[in-house]
């Protein structure tokens, strides 16, 4: 039996209302699927959709004001679902994590990462690093998952939030693919681009565009939902698309001559991906002892992941992602993991990057410091975490 997220007129009226803010939003219909592995301490909310892709996808989302963050997840409400709760000398203490089509929460209950915690944790599942934003604004979540660009909006918005911990693929997993017969960035110049405003995937088209030379004034951009990238490209509506491992390995099956023009490696500066934490939860000492203990075990379950590929394989891209197997093979070949880094001095500076590419480009009206993402107590407890647990790979 499948059933919808988003399902009632008030959240229809919201997706309206969504759509008004420049957001593209998909109605997501799974079958529900019993919980991996033993008790584990979870419970999930579902304010979004989902669409393909994993934790790096994000929908669109120009720069809106927290006012309209707080409108837009008031008017698609989570719903709660069920779980199971561990318990322990700490168990009144719940973690509220924002997650992304259900991947952190897959990952954990897969490997057991989270198996004898003593907090309960309740993931509520975004569709896009833009929504996540909206559940801080919302005072939905404690942490959240996100891409660059949308950590940057989270402080353009004036969210109370901080830098909790950042990663980077191993692999690349972003992705400029062209149709065939285009084999280089500079043939894209006066040619329909694809890639969704607002997101990282802007970010990284805007770096590879720079990389030849190109602004996103010299190409015809195509904004469309996340969800839509591959499409557009299958279609013919654009000549290229930025698109994620999912679409790019959908895409060259039936088009193996396509070329990869740029990917996530080959640009400048590097994109990492976040877990934000809001300044109230940091500053709750419960609150703040789960919040680095899941960090700790986030890194394991990574761990997990690089040694048990094909469990995961079946797990998150078959079952949850509803991909073939031998799709989800060459998926997670091409980049599905990810490492964690020390936040330093050169991560600051690579968001800082984003921000000014982005207005260098026209895209937002002026740069501005992102230097209240990072706080220097957390960034201390985060790096020691990384240097006490070791990371596969």
């Amino acid at each position: 039996m499948s059933h919808t997220v988003l399902r009632s007129s008030r959240h229809l009226r919201a997706l309206r209302h969504v759509r008004g803010l420049g957001l593209s939003l998909a109605l997501r219909t799974r079958t529900p699927r019993p919980p991996l592995g033993n008790s584990d301490g979870l419970s999930r909310s579902s304010p979004g959709g989902r669409h393909p892709g994993g934790r790096r996808l994000r929908a669109g989302l120009a720069a809106v004001p927290v006012a309209g963050l707080l409108a837009l997840v008031a008017g698609c409400a989570a719903t709660p679902a069920s779980g199971q709760a561990s318990s322990g000398k700490s168990g009144g203490t719940v973690l509220n994590v924002g997650d992304q089509q259900q991947e952190i929460e897959t990952l954990m209950r897969a490997s057991g990462a989270l198996n004898g915690a003593s907090f309960k944790v309740n993931f509520v599942e975004f569709d896009s690093g833009p929504l996540v934003d909206a559940g801080f604004a919302a005072h939905q979540i404690d942490i959240g998952t996100m891409g660059d660009l949308p950590a940057a909006l989270a402080v353009r918005s004036g969210l109370p939030v901080r830098a909790v911990a950042v990663y980077l693929p191993i692999g690349a997993d972003e992705f400029l693919v062209a149709q065939p017969g285009i084999s280089s960035i500079a043939q894209l110049r006066g040619k329909p681009v694809a890639y969704t405003t607002g997101t990282a995937e802007q970010a990284f088209a805007l770096r590879a565009l720079k990389s030849a030379g190109l602004t996103q004034a010299d190409v015809h951009q195509v904004n469309v939902s996340l969800l839509q990238l591959g499409t557009v490209l299958e279609s013919g509506s654009a000549d290229a698309s930025v698109v994620s491992v999912e679409q790019k390995v959908d895409y060259q099956q039936t088009h193996p001559t396509a070329k990869v023009l740029a990917n996530i490696d080959t640009v400048a500066p590097p994109s990492y991906g976040y877990l934000l934490g809001t300044t109230a939860a940091l500053g709750s000492p419960a609150k703040l002892t789960a919040i680095n203990d899941f960090v700790k075990r986030l890194i394991q379950a990574e761990n997990w992941e690089k040694t048990h590929q094909s469990q995961w394989v079946t797990d998150y891209y078959v079952d949850v992602e509803h991909q073939t197997p031998a799709a989800a093979k060459l998926i997670l070949a091409a980049g599905g993991t990810e490492t964690y880094e020390p936040i330093t001095p050169a991560v600051q500076a690579a968001l800082q990057g984003v921000v000014s590419l982005m207005a260098g480009a026209g895209a937002w009206p002026k740069t501005f410091s992102v230097a209240s993402l990072y706080d220097a107590a957390q960034s201390g407890r985060y790096n020691a975490i990384v240097k006490e647990v070791p990371q596969n790979g």
